[in-house]
């Protein structure tokens, strides 16, 4: 009896654990890995399917370029020193002066022959030529460009060509599967795929405006102006840079987003520029230090006012040095590339409301958008920024909250901010960041020195000068 009893227990036991006869476990097992199998086509099919439809309106492009110019100057200086790259033309011919040759991608927007790439791509270029993805060759003209986002808007003498499409890049997630499409090392019409990795990353130098889609998608050089797509061959981004410690891909790369790279496009059309609305305030670049807003009673993100220029529209409005904004028309401004580009995508003469916190209390301010200055003229009015036309440079005095944004290393001297291309500072390797500790021998502790410095430069004479950049100091003469 006590045996039966335990058999039947064992009986069971095995019957409620699900365990069948083998050949029905066997083709239980089959059934799922068909099915596995199965999706993963499904996945496969999908990224062919959104390769065939973006495929025709991508183009490859060559530009000969004149030597020199900003690339060099302002951004390439910045991503050599950071291990950030973009295409090149080759330095050697740059060096030397001679016209050089530089390539990237491009994606058909218009029907017509609108191709919208990256500035750097076409900068400084005396021809551009555009081959289509069916191998047929044009010149193109340049429409026209917006140095501040890094994108430019060409135009080939063709008809019915295939437009893509943009999606709503607002609506991407991290995690979502996407296509970097373009032509790496001048291989045409190469295909990667990879993931979002991230959203909303700051300018980092790229460009100055921020708020980059980041992916795992592989970008190498060639790939800058080429979009980046979803699983509908749809318009997320405009491939743009690589973060790389080797010249080619590590993983890491950045899209300029759609809806951007859209606005910038139509105003480019319709105006010839961009027309970007404005505030006229100096702001952090870092998120708000929590002991200081724990002080102020302040919780959560926002964006704290260096200073207001006087007859802005902030200034206008109300705004002061030391309002913390969170909010632009109810939507939440983490940090200060999200405020810009709330902005700056609205045109001049847009009334906004600006949620503040001042004072312990949270405020609503409206606020009607000036027309944005020219980058130099917005740099020139920032507090204790001095241009100097004989170094070919602009600086800007030193504060505590410069220093820690831009983690640099001394508290004493003047920031450089602005390089010429090709001026005397720029001859001499002079790059973005640099702080200037001495000029003519003379120690430079503040803006007021710089000047005094400078009204008494003789430009027959050579003057030396004194940097530091980062941990180093080094030194180099202007003749």
């Amino acid at each position: 009896m006590k045996t039966h009893t335990a058999t039947g227990v064992v009986l069971i036991l095995g019957l409620s654990a699900g365990l069948l006869p083998a050949p029905q476990a066997q083709a239980q097992s089959r059934g799922r890995e068909r099915e596995a199998i199965r999706r993963v086509e499904d996945l496969s099919l999908a990224f062919e399917q959104a390769s065939r439809v973006i495929a025709p309106s991508v183009v490859y492009i060559t530009a000969l370029q004149r030597p020199g110019g900003r690339d060099r100057s302002d951004l390439q200086e910045f991503f050599e020193r950071f291990g950030r790259s973009r295409d090149r033309a080759e330095p050697d011919d740059e060096r030397r002066g001679r016209p050089t040759r530089g390539q990237g991608s491009g994606v058909i927007v218009r029907s017509d022959g609108h191709i919208l790439t990256n500035y750097h791509v076409i900068e400084n270029a005396l021809r551009v030529e555009v081959t289509l993805a069916n191998g047929r060759k044009y010149d193109a003209e340049i429409v026209g460009t917006d140095e501040e986002t890094d994108l430019a808007v060409i135009r080939i003498d063709a008809d019915n060509l295939q437009p893509a499409t943009f999606s709503d890049s607002d609506d991407i997630a991290v995690g979502q599967w996407v296509l970097a499409v373009g032509n790496p090392f001048g291989l045409e019409n190469t295909v990667t795929a990879g993931i979002i990795s991230a959203k909303g990353r700051p300018a980092m130098g790229l460009a100055d405006f921020g708020n980059f889609i980041q992916t795992d998608a592989a970008i190498n050089p060639g790939n800058s102006g080429g979009p980046l797509v979803n699983l509908r061959g749809e318009i997320l981004g405009i491939n743009n840079a690589i973060t790389t410690q080797t010249g080619g891909y590590m993983g890491i790369g950045f899209a300029i987003p759609g809806n951007m790279a859209r606005s910038v496009l139509e105003s480019l059309l319709e105006h010839g520029e961009v027309l970007r609305g404005w505030l006229g305030i100096s702001m952090s670049t870092r998120p708000v230090d929590p002991d200081e807003a724990a002080r102020a009673g302040f919780e959560g993100q926002g964006v704290l006012i260096l200073n207001v220029s006087d007859g802005s529209p902030a200034d206008e409005a109300g705004l002061r040095e030391g309002d913390i904004i969170t909010g632009v028309n109810g939507k939440v401004v983490p940090n200060s590339s999200v405020l810009m580009n709330a902005v700056a995508r609205r045109p001049p003469g847009t009334r906004v409301e600006m949620t503040i916190f001042r004072e312990g209390r949270d405020r609503r301010m409206p606020v009607l958008l000036g027309e944005r200055p020219p980058r130099v003229e917005l740099l020139l009015a920032q507090r204790g920024a001095v241009a100097s036309e004989e170094l070919g440079l602009i600086v800007q005095e030193l504060n505590e909250q410069r220093m820690r944004d831009q983690e640099l290393q001394t508290s004493r001297g003047v920031v450089v901010i602005v390089v010429t291309s090709n001026g005397p500072a720029d001859g001499l390797g002079i790059q973005l960041r640099d702080v200037i500790i001495a000029l003519d021998h003379q120690p430079i502790e503040d803006i007021d020195d710089f000047r005094q410095v400078m009204d008494g430069f003789d430009a027959d004479s050579p003057l030396h000068i004194q940097l530091k950049r980062g941990r180093s100091t080094f030194s180099a003469e202007f003749e």
